[in-house]
């Protein structure tokens, strides 16, 4: 909780506000959905395959041995996970999960998709770490997540 709270928060926060800034100003290209309502609904959808793919690359480049012992393993020494283990990590490597937000700055995008960004990153990041497999829609009715392969991960 300590590590997600002193570094993940305020880091999740400055990427925001640089990312919020640089928007304000003129810095990323910026479109808005009345010009662009195709685009906008495909970078709605492309959001959750930039997050996989910035996800899986960050984790495959973390877990190259120097990296791993300097920055990842500050993760897994969450050795039961938690929610809170989620966003547990070394300052460098919230840097490097958070700058999913950077690819909002070479593709035309809005504010409020690059929010949505972010916010997918940071809170998407709890059901990999709470152990459950299945998310139940119904009494009979469940879905399997990938989840508790992350979970054994730790």
């Amino acid at each position: 909780m300590t590590r997600s709270m002193l570094f993940g928060v305020p880091i999740w926060s400055i990427l925001q506000i640089l990312m919020l800034w640089t928007f304000s100003n003129g810095y990323i290209p910026w479109i808005n959905f009345s010009e662009n309502k195709i685009w906008i609904i495909l970078m709605i959808l492309f959001v959750l395959i930039i997050n996989d793919f910035h996800f899986y690359c960050i984790h495959r480049l973390i877990h190259i041995p120097i990296l791993y012992k300097w920055v990842h393993s500050v993760h897994h020494k969450s050795v039961n996970p938690s929610p809170w283990s989620s966003l547990s990590m070394h300052p460098v490597e919230h840097i490097l999960y958070f700058g999913t937000v950077f690819w909002h700055f070479l593709l035309p995008s809005n504010p409020i998709i690059a929010l949505y960004q972010l916010h997918f990153a940071g809170f998407g990041a709890v059901p990999g770490h709470i152990g459950f497999d299945k998310v139940e829609i119904s009494a009979k009715k469940a879905f399997d997540t990938h989840a508790y392969m992350h979970y054994l991960h730790h």
